[in-house]
């Protein structure tokens, strides 16, 4: 009886967010808008999130209810490190976690003068040296790769989010608007 009120208990939070989702997804569903044809609609991403959400808390419900998982199972990360650990001989087990407080602190304070500055600079004039300076506060140091990571990386996520997925990014304002409108016309966004 214990052990079937434990797996209850591990199981709860996982009904609760895929019932929350569940409810979402009903709102959702019934979101007014003139369908355009070849367009997706604004509930597609917002109902294919959300069916995800519930199917990983399905198969967690099945996992803790019917098949009782253990409370102590670590994540596919940890059993990585593990694994490269032994592979080692336990030197990176060994090595004690460093904590510098400051580093959270720079990162907070880079990415609520992004916010700031995303208005007015536009999505890609803000995105490049934000991601840039992000890499560089994290330590790494090898500028040739953190520049073509910033720029390839944020004229990638341009066109994911405003091409495939028709999210509108800020462009700035001027003259930073007219980077945005160039990048968007070579892309083939409209």
């Amino acid at each position: 009886v214990m052990a079937d009120i434990a797996r209850l208990t591990r199981a709860l939070p996982y009904a609760l967010v895929g019932a929350g989702a569940g409810y979402l997804y009903y709102v959702a569903s019934h979101f007014q808008y003139h369908a355009r044809a070849g367009v997706l609609g604004p509930d597609f991403w917002p109902k294919a999130l959300l069916a995800l959400v519930i199917a990983a808390c399905l198969y967690e419900i099945v996992m803790t209810l019917a098949l009782g998982r253990r409370d102590d199972v670590g994540g596919v990360l940890d059993e990585i490190v593990e694994e490269s650990a032994e592979e080692h001989g336990g030197a990176a087990a060994a090595a004690p976690v460093e904590s510098r407080p400051y580093l959270l602190l720079g990162g907070m304070a880079l990415t609520a003068l992004y916010v700031w500055a995303i208005t007015k600079l536009g999505f890609f004039t803000a995105t490049v040296p934000y991601l840039a300076a992000f890499i560089a506060l994290g330590g790494y140091r090898r500028w040739g790769v953190i520049a073509a990571v910033s720029v390839i990386g944020t004229l990638l996520l341009l066109f994911i989010f405003m091409k495939l997925v028709y999210i509108s990014l800020p462009i700035g304002q001027e003259p930073f608007a007219q980077v945005t409108l160039l990048l968007m016309k070579l892309m083939g966004i409209r």
